[in-house]
Parts: structure tokens; sequence; C-alpha cells
């Protein structure tokens, strides 16, 4: 099996569902398969710096917290508010075809997500998104893969958030 391509094409044709040609403004949120177990409610975030799995997520995956190396720090939202990490482990994250090890950052507080996954995992799996599609593309051995994001579950985490 090779390495994907530097020089892979990645393209989006207008196949938007009548649902995604509604003009909207949500979010990509999409299911990936962390430690083998399928986990739902995963927010893609191009501007965050890391990748953020929640203690309750770990709990409910029955991970016990002790995979957690203990290093305690900051991080900072849009807000200017610093929350504290309780601190990281590494998963083995598969999306499609493809594995990759991914560092995450575990944080205790309630959300509606269970993870969140930004630059570093983007950029290590050579992943380009669409927003307006609600999907993510990224190549592989066998050529280009798509994970579609789920808008109603988007739609259901975004109000969660908003209470």
């Amino acid at each position: 099996m090779s390495a994907p391509e530097a020089n892979d094409v990645i393209s989006f044709k207008d196949r938007a569902t009548a649902d995604q040609a509604k003009p909207h403004n949500d979010l990509l949120v999409i299911e990936l398969t962390i430690q083998d177990i399928d986990v739902a409610r995963v927010l893609v975030d191009s501007g965050c710096s890391a990748n953020i799995i929640y203690k309750g997520t770990l709990e409910r995956m029955e991970i016990d917290l002790c995979a957690v190396t203990e290093r305690p720090s900051p991080i900072f939202g849009l807000s200017g508010n610093a929350t504290m990490t309780l601190g990281s482990t590494d998963f083995v994250v598969k999306a499609g075809s493809v594995t990759k090890v991914t560092e995450f950052l575990v944080i205790d507080r309630p959300t509606s997500y269970n993870a969140i996954v930004g630059t570093p995992w983007l950029n290590s799996m050579r992943v380009i998104r669409s927003t307006f599609l609600l999907c993510l593309k990224f190549p592989t051995p066998r050529g280009v893969e798509t994970i579609q994001g789920d808008r109603r579950m988007s739609q259901v985490c975004f109000i969660a958030e908003l209470k």
C-alpha cells in the first residue's frame, strides 16, 4: 500500500442534497472511531490548535482516567477565558480507511460534543473541508475518501450549547 501522492486532486462537485443546498451556518459535526468505539458528535474546528476529548466522553467509553498523562495546562477559547486541561492521552482514531494515533487534551466540562478535532488531526490527515457541503475529504492510498457531516446532529449540539 503506497502513501497518498502529494499531488492528489481533491475536488467538490456540486452534489449537495436538497437539505444541504438550503442556506445554513451549521458547524461540521462528524462521527469517528476512537479506540475501536464509534464516537458521534465530534466537532471539526479548524480554528482549534488542539484535539480535545471530554472527561464525560471517556467515562461513557469506559476508558480509565489512568490513561491520561497528568499535565494540567490552560487552554484559551475565543472569549479569552482559560480552561485547565486534566492532561493528555493518545488514542487510535479511525476515519474511513485511515488510522492515526492522535493526541487529545482532556477537559472536564459539560458540553454537547464528545470531542473536537482541530488543526493537528486535520493536518495529519491532510483534510480539505467544505462547510457548505458539510463534509471532509482526504487522500488515502486507494484514492480520496469523504466523511459526511451530520447536519441534524450539528443543529442539536448547537442548540444544546446555547442552554
